[in-house]
């Protein structure tokens, strides 16, 4: 049970630290754990890796203006 705590916590802290919502301090202590851990380390590749294949595979308009004339030229020709 010991094991899959410390898995769960591993995972919750790679999770905050991609998402930038650790402490400066909280962020260097876990980028010590990284380059001195292999389990860390490890988990925080796999996680690097899954969230820039995500990037790389979800198209995301380039400005948000563009969409929103889109819409409303849509909305214009519905109304016509």
């Amino acid at each position: 049970m010991k094991n899959i705590d410390k898995q769960e916590e591993l995972q919750k802290q790679v999770g905050m630290y991609f998402d930038q919502a650790l402490d400066p301090q909280s962020k260097d202590e876990f980028l010590q754990k990284v380059n001195s851990d292999p389990q860390y380390q490890q988990a925080f590749q796999h996680e690097q890796l899954m969230r820039d294949s995500i990037k790389k595979h979800i198209h995301r308009p380039g400005d948000p203006s563009q969409l929103i004339q889109a819409i409303k030229n849509q909305i214009g020709k519905e109304g016509a």
